[in-house]
C-alpha cells in the first residue's frame, strides 16, 4: 500500500491573529487574560492532527492559557470542571467558529 504524506495547511497570519484576542472557548477555568491568547490547534485526526503532527492552521480557535491547557489536557480536570468535560464538544465548536469569523473579519481568510 503506497500512502502519500499529507501535507499540513500552515499560515502564519492566522497563527499571529491571536495575539491579544479574546479567548474564543471561555471554559469554566477561562483567564479571560488577552495576553495569553494563541491559536490552540485541534486534537482531531480529520484536522489534520497526526503523530508529531498539529492540526492544520485553519483548524482551531483562539483560547487563553488556562483553556488551552484544559482543552489539551495538561491538567486534570477538578470535578468542578467534569461539566466542561461533558460539554467541550459544544465549546470547542462554538469556539472554532467565533474564531473563523474574527479571521474572516480581518481579512485573513
Amino acid at each position: 500500500m503506497n500512502l502519500e504524506k499529507r501535507i499540513p495547511y500552515r499560515n502564519k497570519k492566522i497563527l499571529d491573529s491571536a495575539k491579544n484576542e479574546e479567548c474564543t472557548i471561555n471554559s469554566p477555568i477561562c483567564n479571560y487574560d488577552k495576553s495569553t491568547t494563541v491559536f490552540c490547534h485541534l486534537n482531531e485526526h480529520f484536522a489534520g492532527k497526526g503523530t508529531s503532527q498539529k492540526a492544520d492552521d485553519c483548524a482551531g480557535f483562539y483560547g487563553c492559557s488556562a483553556c488551552h491547557d484544559l482543552y489539551d489536557r495538561r491538567r486534570t480536570p477538578t470535578k468542578a470542571e467534569a461539566f466542561y468535560i461533558e460539554q467541550e464538544y459544544f465549546y470547542v465548536l462554538r469556539a472554532v467558529v467565533l474564531t473563523t469569523r474574527r479571521i474572516i473579519d480581518k481579512g485573513i481568510l
